[in-house]
């Protein structure tokens, strides 16, 4: 994915820095606005990815009730975001057009 972002990233620039360009300045200042946006989604949602599968052999592995027990309330936060994570990740395999992620998650990167 980050390839075909990288990709569409030098195109668009390759785009935008041709004279004729006028026409479509807006489009194409938009489409890179995406894409940006698209990739830095990519980029946090990889880093969210790799602390919660950390985190999930913690709360939800085979030690997890003495975890549980240890630590409630760290518990519960981690339950909320498990499933507001696992909602997501259903959401975006339903999607299959990636820009389409920038309207499910718009405040990803603000």
């Amino acid at each position: 994915m980050y390839q075909y972002l990288d990709e569409g990233l030098a195109s668009i620039n390759m785009i935008l820095g041709n004279r004729y360009v006028k026409v479509m300045r807006t489009e194409a200042d938009t489409l890179k606005k995406n894409l940006q946006v698209l990739s830095e989604a990519f980029e946090q949602w990889y880093d969210v990815q790799k602390k919660w599968i950390y985190l999930e052999t913690i709360f939800m592995g085979s030690g997890a009730t003495s975890i549980k027990n240890s630590l409630p309330e760290e518990s519960k936060m981690f339950e909320s975001v498990n499933k507001y994570f696992t909602g997501l990740t259903l959401k975006v395999n339903k999607n299959p057009k990636a820009l389409g992620l920038i309207k499910i998650t718009p405040n990803i990167v603000e």
